[in-house]
């Protein structure tokens, strides 16, 4: 299983329960008279060594994700907008991506043959 191999090689245990979304999800505010921004990252930073753990991390997932699991993309880009200086709630999204691809570890891709029409061009020249 590759969620059981990733979460291994990165040191991660497995989840006590399932983990749906790679990422964390912005309840929509509707019918709002004004929409508010995120508010800035005031975490601590990261020691040296979870600074190269998210960074493993992310160059790790972000080749599987565009071979096999495109769904961590999201995730991973916003992740990713940090990478010079991660902080603790940088850590808390990566570890709830961890925990996604533990729950979801058998992502795969299907190609089927369709019936569609083979595209015809002409031309007045």
């Amino acid at each position: 299983m590759i969620g059981k191999e990733r979460n291994t090689h990165f040191q991660h245990p497995i989840p006590s329960c399932c983990q749906d979304l790679p990422h964390k999800h912005d309840i929509p505010k509707y019918n709002a008279k004004v929409e508010y921004t995120n508010s800035p990252n005031i975490s601590p930073a990261l020691h040296l060594a979870n600074k190269k753990c998210v960074q493993e991390v992310l160059s790790t997932l972000l080749y599987y994700a565009q071979a096999i699991d495109s769904t961590m993309l999201p995730a991973i880009g916003s992740i990713a907008t940090q990478p010079a200086n991660p902080t603790r709630k940088t850590m808390e999204a990566v570890t709830q991506l961890l925990n996604y691809c533990a729950s979801c570890p058998n992502a795969t891709v299907r190609y089927q043959k369709s019936d569609m029409m083979i595209l015809h061009a002409d031309s007045n020249a």
